[in-house]
């Protein structure tokens, strides 16, 4: 090995050491959502996550899930193997799942995390349940009194208005039958799984489709005393005298789509939220190869740009919708090089499936396995670490000669430049507060040049620099 290398690596486990997984070094990190990984595949790959300037890594579901048909591992079981998304589909409230791995490696890849100073969110779904009614583990309806108290009374209708905030949280969405959550003993139940999680080394969570668990004032189901769902798993509140562990300590955000009635500021006062909104402008721009300063300065999310979550594309809009499917490798780094070199959010970099780019399921992965190598691409490393070296710094937006081109400047210590123009070099000259001198872009080694306070030199097309 060169000498560099073990250089990289012992700054690496002194920065785990010494710094270790808070919930602000995961807030103002960057997060990799490996999706569909198995526990042992990213155990095996956690120093390249690291090397990358990834401070978090978010798993798929790890709970007792559906099994796939014939207990296949297709990602989307065309010949009738599997589906990715059963695991969204809960079946028990245990660590393991045929699709990541048991407990015990969910511990061991939690340790590996630790000691490069990655933190380990988990995706959990307390909304509902999986459709097959008859899959649902004993343990489970024993514990919540049987499936007659398992489900909220109006999981008999599907929501036909989400800007109706009884429908948005009561009844069943895409034929998922709606849990009542704000049964003490679900409530119970569920506790004993995030705090299992906790205990295994879980640093933070993702409430999947939080819109749809009801906020104190929001209406309440039937079969509802209190709508304190969110009291309770966040740390505010106990059920059966048992409080979430180390909650002060725990990176939370929902999957708060907006739109109808979402209150993702309400929301906010509990947890981060997802700037869905924000990701369909980026991606919108990038189909247009424009990045407009203007336009892209609002996060345009109630919630204010220190409680969101930020992406590009999510699992959904790759896998569910397909509507980022065709965005290429380059739009889906100049996007990330976007959001992760700005001041506010958290940015999620979404691993997708290996194989062609701008495909939807291209056939190379199955579940458990890594998916393409995009989140360790030079740009993505560079912006990732621009993004740890610029903490504090307030931002500027800024186009070139055309909106082509976009600068974020961080303070007076640095600027990220993306080219989007697919045909030529875009020549840089923009006013720096840097001393006079050559300095290399962090991502491909282009020299740039400062003389009397102005910063000049060429991105080739398609290009990312990350100069500080």
């Amino acid at each position: 090995m060169k000498k560099n290398g073990i250089v990289c690596i012992l700054v690496l486990l002194i920065s785990a050491v010494m710094f270790g997984q808070t919930k602000e070094s995961t807030k103002n990190g960057a997060i990799l959502h490996c999706w569909c990984w198995s526990f042992k595949t990213a155990e095996e790959n956690m120093k390249d996550i690291a090397e990358a300037g990834f401070t978090a890594v978010q798993f798929s579901p790890v709970n007792t899930c559906l099994e796939g048909d014939y207990g296949g591992l297709d990602l989307l079981g065309a010949d009738l193997t599997g589906k990715w998304y059963y695991h969204y589909q809960p079946t028990d409230w245990k660590i393991g799942n045929y699709q990541l791995g048991t407990r015990d490696e969910f511990i061991s890849v939690c340790k590996k995390a630790e000691e490069y100073g990655i933190a380990v969110i988990v995706d959990v779904l307390p909304n509902h349940t999986t459709p097959r009614k008859t899959e649902i583990k004993q343990d489970f309806l024993d514990a919540v009194g049987g499936i007659e108290n398992l489900y909220h009374e109006g999981e008999k209708r599907g929501i036909t208005n989400y800007g109706d905030r009884l429908q948005c949280t009561t009844y069943s969405m895409g034929g998922l039958p709606d849990v009542n959550t704000e049964n003490p003993a679900f409530q119970s139940y569920f506790m004993a799984y995030m705090n299992d999680c906790i205990s295994c080394g879980a640093d933070g969570f993702r409430f999947d489709t939080a819109k749809h668990i009801g906020l104190p004032d929001d209406p309440k189901d039937s079969r509802a005393k209190e709508n304190d769902f969110w009291s309770i798993f966040t740390g505010r509140k106990a059920v059966g005298g048992v409080m979430l562990k180390d909650a002060d300590k725990l990176f939370l955000y929902g999957e708060v789509l907006q739109g109808g009635n979402s209150r993702e500021d309400a929301y906010a006062k509990y947890l981060s939220v997802v700037a869905s909104d924000y990701g369909g402008v980026v991606r919108s721009a990038l189909k247009n190869r424009k990045f407009s300063a203007k336009g892209l300065a609002d996060w345009r999310n109630a919630a204010g740009e220190d409680k969101i979550v930020t992406w590009v594309e999510s699992h959904d809009t790759y896998a569910n919708y397909g509507e980022s499917a065709k965005l290429t490798n380059f739009e889906l780094r100049a996007g990330w090089a976007l959001i992760a070199s700005r001041k506010g959010g958290t940015p999620l970099f979404f691993n997708r499936p290996q194989g062609p780019e701008a495909t939807q399921f291209p056939g190379v992965s199955k579940i458990g396995d890594i998916g393409n190598d995009e989140f360790k691409n030079p740009e993505v490393t560079a912006v990732n670490k621009f993004r740890a070296a610029m903490a504090g710094e307030d931002e500027e937006l800024l186009n070139g000669d055309d909106a082509t081109v976009l600068m974020v400047k961080r303070g007076d210590r640095g600027i990220v430049i993306i080219n989007l123009n697919p045909k030529k070099a875009a020549k840089i000259s923009v006013p720096v507060a840097f001393a006079d001198g050559t300095y290399k872009d962090a991502a491909h080694g282009y020299s740039f040049t400062v003389k009397n306070g102005v910063l000049s030199g060429k991105v080739p097309k398609e290009k990312i620099a990350v100069i500080y």
